[in-house]
């Protein structure tokens, strides 16, 4: 169950950055580790709820339409 929480935290710090986060911020506001974040992200990128830009220089990941409407099913 805190997987799931801590997805949904991922992806409602997401929604609150309409132009999208790095991962040093996520880390940073959710308190989780870099490899958690990752793997959240991940999770996020393969069912297309969020989209995760990644390049030598930075990261940057945004909430999709379908990742708002996971949010609203779940009452968030």
């Amino acid at each position: 169950m805190a997987f799931d929480n801590d997805r949904n935290r991922v992806l409602l710090s997401l929604r609150e950055r309409p132009d999208g986060a790095d991962n040093p911020s996520l880390i940073e506001a959710l308190g989780l580790s870099e490899a958690m974040v990752k793997r959240h992200l991940v999770y996020c990128v393969d069912y297309g709820l969020a989209t995760w830009t990644r390049n030598r220089t930075s990261t940057l990941a945004v909430i999709t339409t379908r990742g708002r409407d996971y949010l609203a099913r779940q009452g968030l």
